[in-house]
């Protein structure tokens, strides 16, 4: 539902039943990248976008990577839940996206003209989408380009230009905090229904925007081989923490049961 992103990924689902007593919450620690070089691929975004659409955008390169068939154990759980393995690369973001809630895209470096900025599409640019139909942009949308043009719907879906195929060696891994309202404006004047979309228009979090990186890193590693560059970084990380006074006579008032606030207080924190 619009008001529980964090139940669009297995790692929400799981945080929420172990708050009710259903199991153990395995807590998994974030993984330390080392960077072994420089990134070739510097980002940026045009200030009017940082202000309002897009804040934070980081990335890693992986060089010398293989990209056949994913390994079992992760064909069997995109299976599991009706999507169907394509190759490493896509198998490892689609799997994060259901399992961490964190859409990513990858960009095959070698199909990438210099660096990556974010901007505002002034209106009319076209891109063939990575779902082989062609879009044209219209003013208030956000794009990423490249010095040959737009290379990406930004928040919604990648271009078929810049895409991973079985070829591919070196990849660009992107991570990215997108304004729901813009992204779901963007979604349905293209009528594009993906699930990047699906759960940036509906917000994730944003402090957890390197962190996904790092982990799809790790898992490209590990899988495909090759070495990861060091994070760039473009903008911060938003600050959408919010601070209210629990009142626990008001909660009991308006569920119409007697909570303890003893309950209350366990019960909001085991939510995190």
């Amino acid at each position: 539902t619009p008001n529980r992103p964090d139940a669009l990924g297995v790692a929400g689902i799981a945080r929420d039943l172990a708050a009710r007593g259903v199991g153990t919450l395995k807590t998994t620690s974030s993984p330390a990248i080392k960077g072994g070089f420089p990134s070739s691929i510097a980002v940026s975004i045009d200030a009017d976008v940082q202000e309002k659409g897009c804040p934070l955008f980081c990335g890693r390169i992986v060089r010398g990577v293989k990209n056949g068939p994913s390994p079992k154990w992760l064909q069997d759980r995109l299976r599991a839940i009706g999507l169907r393995p394509i190759s490493t690369l896509v198998d490892i973001t689609n799997f994060l996206t259901y399992d961490r809630n964190r859409p990513l895209h990858v960009f095959d470096v070698d199909k990438v003209n210099g660096d990556l900025r974010v901007h505002w599409a002034k209106g009319g640019e076209s891109i063939t989408a990575l779902d082989d139909k062609t879009y044209t942009f219209e003013p208030g949308m956000m794009a990423i380009s490249d010095a040959n043009g737009v290379e990406s719907i930004a928040g919604v879906m990648g271009g078929l230009a810049t895409g991973c195929t079985a070829e591919t060696t070196t990849v660009f891994v992107e991570s990215a905090y997108w304004d729901p309202l813009i992204i779901a404006a963007t979604g349905r004047k293209l009528k594009i229904n993906s699930d990047a979309r699906y759960r940036f228009e509906r917000g994730v979090d944003p402090a957890f925007t390197p962190v996904g990186l790092d982990i799809a890193v790790q898992l490209i590693v590990e899988l495909c081989g090759g070495e990861a560059s060091d994070m760039v970084v473009a903008g911060a990380v938003p600050d959408h923490r919010r601070s209210y006074k629990l009142d626990t006579a008001r909660v009991s008032s308006l569920v119409g049961m007697d909570i303890p606030a003893a309950t209350q207080i366990a019960t909001l924190t085991a939510l995190g």
